[in-house]
């Protein structure tokens, strides 16, 4: 059940599946999800991936789509990649990579990680407000 959530104008994309919420006070405190990334062809990111992927002798000639785990800090607005799955057009895994628990990332208002940040936690209006009443909760985009 992915569902598009956030892109670029050079055609990346991110996709959201299920995602686990903890909230008090009807105010989401911290969520977790797995993201599905398909980087545009030819998009710059798409380009430092394959850099990156080149750099530690994987060939990237395959690369399809990255599965990454999240974990956000709704209150501090931080996001932590924990691991990220890069995947082949036969959806075979060709590289992982994992990040130390201290590595996390601001997001940036307008950009995809503000976008995702706000979706994960629930930063938009009437937005399933019934489900944030439950500790923790489990919910999809529609």
């Amino acid at each position: 059940m992915w569902s598009a959530i956030a892109g670029t104008r050079q055609d990346d994309v991110w996709y959201v599946d299920q995602t686990l919420a903890y909230s008090t006070r009807d105010k989401v405190t911290t969520s977790r999800a797995v993201l599905k990334f398909v980087p545009g062809p030819g998009s710059a990111l798409n380009e430092e991936i394959r850099e990156c992927l080149d750099l530690n002798g994987i060939v990237p000639k395959d690369l399809s789509y990255i599965m990454v785990f999240v974990s956000i800090d709704c209150r501090r607005e931080l996001l932590h990649f924990s691991d990220m799955a890069f995947f082949d057009s036969e959806d075979k895994v060709i590289w992982r990579q994992q990040y130390e628990e201290a590595y996390h990332i601001a997001p940036t208002a307008g950009s995809s990680t503000g976008v995702l940040s706000g979706y994960l936690c629930l930063n938009r209006p009437g937005f399933l407000d019934t489900l944030k009443r439950k500790k923790p909760f489990l919910y999809l985009f529609p």
